[in-house]
């Protein structure tokens, strides 16, 4: 009999594909989660819509937030800048599940986006663009124009600290980078797990909570072979079995 496989709900986010409305989850978020033994589903922003949310989430073991090609709406967090790029269905759906991750105990991991998203659930803010702050030097953003084994490739060390679930692995990595927000004040009863040479905000964690853990880089490119990913979906998958086994 094949070993249970936690249920791992993966956020949409909302794009044009060929002209039209599509809902969309990269394959390699489906395939990470697959891979290191969750059963993946994709949520669409109307699971947001009250009684589709109350029906799903108790099937749920396991709330992954992906990056996204979108940011968080400047609005949530109490910056005023013109952002081009917003998606306010996955927004709402985002905040939704990280209040009930919180209140329900359910493991949650947030990648970049998502990363940024459980800041502000916290009450912290971001920088719109880290490059319009003085003192960031680190390669944070890719090249558009490069492939995207190029882009994805690790470019800057973590530095890793004592005290959180990342010290269990290492205290320095190297790590890939692509974003635009970033941490500027860290929310409250948020633990800082590393930071980048410059300073910037690189991972962070909920203390007491099963595991809640947001990372601004992109575990997910090479989910099979680069030890800090295996490490960071096998956590994640094994805490969201536990959960169901309770």
């Amino acid at each position: 009999m094949q070993a249970f496989r936690p249920v791992i709900a993966i956020i949409s986010c909302h794009k044009i594909v060929d002209g039209q409305s599509a809902q969309t989850v990269y394959q390699k978020y489906v395939d990470a989660i697959n891979f290191h033994g969750g059963n993946p589903i994709l949520l669409p922003n109307t699971a947001a819509d009250g009684e589709n949310f109350e029906a799903i989430m108790p099937m749920v073991d396991g709330i992954l937030l992906t990056g996204s090609y979108s940011n968080v709406a400047p609005d949530r967090y109490g910056a005023v800048h013109i952002e081009e790029k917003q998606d306010l269905g996955r927004d709402e759906l985002s905040f939704k599940l990280l209040a009930y991750a919180e209140e329900h105990n359910v493991p949650l991991l947030a990648i970049c986006r998502g990363h940024q998203e459980m800041n502000v659930h916290f009450n912290g803010t971001l920088y719109p663009d880290w490059r319009e702050v003085e003192g960031f030097y680190e390669p944070h953003l890719e090249d558009a124009n490069d492939p995207l084994e190029v882009q994805y490739q690790p470019v800057h060390n973590i530095n890793i600290k004592a005290g959180g679930r990342l010290a269990a692995f290492a205290e320095q990595f190297q790590v890939n980078s692509l974003h635009k927000q970033a941490i500027n004040k860290v929310g409250a009863r948020l633990f800082v797990e590393a930071l980048a040479n410059d300073g910037l905000v690189e991972a962070i964690s909920l203390p007491k909570h099963p595991f809640m853990l947001g990372v601004q880089w992109h575990p997910e490119v090479n989910y099979d072979k680069d030890a800090m990913s295996k490490f960071l979906f096998m956590e994640f998958v094994n805490h969201a079995s536990q959960r169901h086994s309770r």
